[in-house]
């Protein structure tokens, strides 16, 4: 979100301020649509970041105790602490489609909509 709202064009907010653009209008007009791309790609990396550190956290061990959650990390940690590849192949072809359903679906659009109609 910094390096989109440092990459906006000087002329353009100095265009804002010769118009008199100020609060929602400045925000729909000239802020939201110049840092849109830098905001899907926070919005992709914090996804990502946070996706893999509840998949993590799903399994903690802290002085010989374990707490569990109920979900893919935990079916992925069972499955390699067993050694069952076939499970455990399974467990990452879920996770790789999931990501790759998601990146299809929600980013790919978003990324598609920043290029066509939020383009300085």
């Amino acid at each position: 979100m910094v390096a989109g709202a440092t990459a906006l064009p000087g002329d353009l907010k100095e265009a804002a301020r010769a118009y008199r653009l100020k609060g929602l209008l400045l925000w729909r007009r000239l802020l939201l649509p110049g840092v849109f791309p830098y905001l899907v790609t926070g919005l992709v990396t914090a996804s990502g970041g946070t996706w893999n550190a509840s998949i993590v956290a799903e399994v903690v061990s802290w002085h010989g105790r374990t707490l569990e959650a109920t979900g893919l990390g935990a079916y992925i940690a069972k499955a390699t602490e067993a050694g069952d590849g076939g499970r455990l192949l399974l467990g990452i072809l879920a996770m790789s489609g999931f990501v790759l359903l998601l990146n299809r679906f929600l980013w790919r659009r978003l990324y598609r909509l920043a290029e066509e109609r939020f383009r300085l």
